[in-house]
């Protein structure tokens, strides 16, 4: 203990650096919580926390007898799943194609272009997809029609949301997502790409025998998170490409959330499903680290 806390003092100026960042955490993530009562509560903003009616469960029963509620949740699951499935190894295969390039000015250059997206707002983003997939002046359409086909109204169509909300989120997040396994890659001992040249391996030989494996503990620590967020999706991204033609695919829990908590004022019952869907998403994580621990041999929890 005595030790500790000299440590402590003697690393006091770097603690210091850290107590705003605490604090913005304690204040915007932790302190909102005290909310949760409201899940058990038919909370009424006059009557605050402290008067509110105990209900239990009541709220809990209530969405699990809703069938929107139902809806939302085959939507998210459905986008959660596309985007694990097309956007979880997208970063990877785009970091090992980053460090293959031999040139490190065009490596530089690639970087920059797959990184810029992130920077762009959802605002924009789905501005540009309305106007790429416009039925007369789209660019996609008019090489339909260039080919003989009919022109497609995307936005208009249903069946086609999912792919294109996932293919937007995954042309925002690829570059960005790949700085972690490239941050991975560069820990990489160099004595092993020597060893596999002397060898005679190709690069690819090396991507696939040395490099891939080398990243497999990153990548495993990475998909565990990400099943988190299975039970959720990018608020942003849905609420800005959807349109009432495509609200049937495009609900989802967080959009069925706000539509019930703020603007149907229903505080509690929006705030059981945001507790229910933390607490899933919490399990799943737990679920995912003791199941790569149990594959690789790990101790990532």
């Amino acid at each position: 203990m005595k030790s500790i806390g000299l440590t402590l003092w003697r690393q006091r100026v770097l603690f210091l650096f850290l107590l705003p960042g605490a604090a913005a955490v304690l204040v915007f993530s932790y302190a909102p919580m005290a909310g949760l009562v409201m899940a058990f509560q038919d909370y009424r903003v006059s009557d605050g926390f402290l008067r509110g009616e105990f209900v239990g469960l009541d709220q809990f029963r209530a969405f699990l007898t809703d069938p929107d509620f139902y809806a939302a949740l085959r939507n998210t699951l459905a986008i959660s799943g596309l985007t694990l499935l097309i956007g979880f190894p997208a970063p990877v295969a785009l970091a090992l194609m980053i460090d293959a390039v031999a040139s490190s000015r065009f490596r530089k250059v690639v970087q920059s272009v797959t990184y810029l997206p992130h920077f762009i707002t959802w605002v924009f983003i789905a501005s540009l997809v309305y106007r790429l997939l416009d039925t007369e002046s789209g660019i996609v359409n008019l090489a339909l029609v260039k080919l003989g086909f009919e022109p497609v109204s995307f936005m208009q169509s249903p069946g086609y949301f999912w792919f294109i909300l996932v293919l937007a989120s995954v042309w925002k997040s690829i570059g960005w997502n790949s700085i972690i396994y490239l941050a991975a890659i560069s820990g990489i001992d160099p004595e092993l790409h020597n060893a596999g040249m002397v060898d005679g391996a190709s690069r690819f030989q090396r991507m696939m025998y040395i490099t891939l494996p080398s990243i497999v503990p990153t990548i495993a620590l990475m998909f565990v998170l990400s099943l988190g967020s299975l039970v959720s999706v990018n608020f942003e991204a849905v609420f800005n490409l959807m349109n009432g033609f495509v609200q049937e695919k495009a609900d989802v829990i967080d959009t069925f959330v706000y539509r019930n908590g703020v603007q149907m004022i229903k505080f509690s019952y929006a705030t059981a499903i945001g507790l229910a869907q933390s607490v899933i998403a919490s399990i799943l994580v737990f679920a995912g680290f003791k199941l790569s621990n149990k594959m690789n041999g790990t101790k990532l929890l």
